[in-house]
């Protein structure tokens, strides 16, 4: 909402955003449907806006049927109805301020973009073709940039002049750049050494049986190799024109034994077999490429032969059935798939606890050091020099670390692993105030502050402003056109 201009004021994208302000209130309390009302198309606050007054609105800013075929009418109406409503709660807000955009303003806003310049001067073929490729009209858009800047104004008043105390940017470059000293041993290599019962395996099938369906195919396939096809080496002219033919039995739909009739004795059977190339009993199928076997998998008739080429191998393949089983715990790569969601439930489980203790304070530090050594995983000591620091863990990581203190232990998740992690000391660092950096965070801090306050009038905006609209008379005006 309002908060979002500094963001997105630069782009379209962001001017559309900003420029619905309403959208926000329509969101939270919904399209109402109420009766009573025939011609009050909007409620702001208690204020009655007639489906008149909304029509004279579309009619002012000529709204042609061919911007109706080409946007979409519900859509384009929903549109200008997000636009009128914005255009009256800014109007309310900027009235009290005496903020406003004159139509010169406007101009040179406009004439100054460079997205409508062509060789430095303004072009209007250019703002003819942003119009058609975004889908907007000229005034439709014409109406978001004046509230997009009106608003910069309001919100220019309530965050212009701020000047922050030095101790606020101080503690911000602090804050971002000490240097923590950490201790980390990783939980997964803790609760994968844990043992799976025989019997916890059975039970945990049992309780998901019905997940451990797999399809099965079985098919045959040959390999169309120039020995095979030709009786030479080479890739020649020869060996592709027999390929061309092959292509084309096929889509004349003949059968694989016709096309193959003689290569008998080069066909290769596989019997049944997965989509991870392993059969019944658990054993894996390695004489054929992951990427033509990939495409068999694609294939759902049986018995039609498709060539299918890959890295300069050419190959037709054919499914000759196909089958859903319940796979049993005799299949190897099942038991393992088994014994590893276990594993991970139980991980998630435990960590859930240690969680827990962290929070009660019933998990210290040397209970951190008592399950490495108990288990014999590394307890690992390293630096982090500051909040972008990635050297060792993700950036995302590394500013969650930063949200803890000296002393603090937490769980941090890091890609595919979940880390025990202690905060062993903290330096703070020293900066030259009148260095590039700080006056680098004099900007960042003032840009924090400043939305704090966008926020904070965010707030007041969704608290002063009740918006309800009228289903029923807008699908009457949509109706109408």
């Amino acid at each position: 909402m309002l908060s979002s201009i500094r963001k997105f004021a630069k782009s379209f994208l962001g001017k559309i955003v900003i420029g619905l302000i309403a959208i926000a209130f329509v969101v939270g309390f919904g399209m109402s449907g109420f009766t009573g009302k025939q011609n009050v198309l909007v409620e702001i606050n208690n204020e009655k806006i007639s489906s008149q007054e909304f029509v004279n609105y579309i009619q002012k800013i000529k709204i042609t049927s061919e911007d109706m075929e080409r946007v979409g009418k519900s859509i384009l109406l929903e549109r200008i109805l997000m636009n009128f409503i914005s255009e009256k709660i800014i109007a309310k807000e900027s009235e009290k301020r005496g903020f406003q955009l004159s139509e010169k303003s406007l101009f040179d806003i406009l004439v100054d973009d460079v997205r409508f310049k062509n060789n430095g001067k303004f072009s209007q073929i250019k703002y003819e073709k942003f119009m058609l490729s975004t889908g907007l009209t000229k005034p439709f858009y014409e109406n978001l940039v004046k509230e997009t800047e009106v608003k910069d104004q309001l919100l220019n008043f309530y965050s212009g002049g701020i000047k922050l105390p030095v101790h606020m940017i101080d503690d911000l470059y602090k804050k971002e750049n000490n240097i923590k000293e950490i201790d980390y041993l990783s939980l997964t290599d803790v609760y994968q050494k844990d043992t799976i019962s025989e019997t916890e395996i059975k039970e945990f099938y049992e309780k998901n049986k019905n997940s451990f369906k797999d399809t099965f195919k079985k098919f045959r396939y040959i390999k169309l190799s120039p020995e095979t096809m030709t009786g030479k080496k080479e890739f020649d002219e020869e060996f592709f024109k027999e390929i061309d033919n092959i292509e084309n039995s096929i889509l004349d739909g003949k059968s694989f034994e016709d096309i193959t009739s003689k290569n008998k004795n080069k066909i290769n059977i596989v019997e049944f077999v997965n989509s991870e190339k392993t059969t019944e009993d658990g054993n894996i199928l390695k004489n054929i490429d992951d990427k033509p076997f990939s495409e068999i998998f694609k294939i759902e008739e049986t018995k039609s032969p498709k060539f299918i080429s890959h890295n300069n191998s050419y190959y037709i393949f054919e499914i000759m059935d196909s089958k859903s089983i319940l796979l049993s715990l005799e299949n190897k790569k099942l038991k393992e798939t088994v014994v590893n969601q276990i594993k991970v439930v139980n991980q998630i489980n435990k960590i859930g606890s240690l969680i827990n203790d962290i929070k009660n304070k019933k998990f210290l530090k040397k209970d951190m050091i008592e399950l490495a050594n108990k288990n014999n995983v590394v307890l690992n000591t390293t630096l982090i020099k500051n909040i972008l620091d990635d050297t060792k863990f993700t950036t995302r990581s590394v500013k969650e670390i930063y949200k803890f203190g000296k002393g603090d232990i937490f769980v941090l998740p890091n890609k595919n692993v979940n880390y025990l992690v202690s905060i062993k000391s903290e330096k703070d660092p020293k900066i030259d105030s009148s260095s590039i950096e700080y006056k680098k965070y004099i900007t960042k801090a003032n840009s924090e502050y400043i939305s704090k306050v966008y926020k904070s009038y965010d707030k007041y905006i969704n608290k002063k402003y009740k918006i309800d609209i009228n289903n029923k008379v807008l699908k009457r005006i949509e109706n109408s056109f």
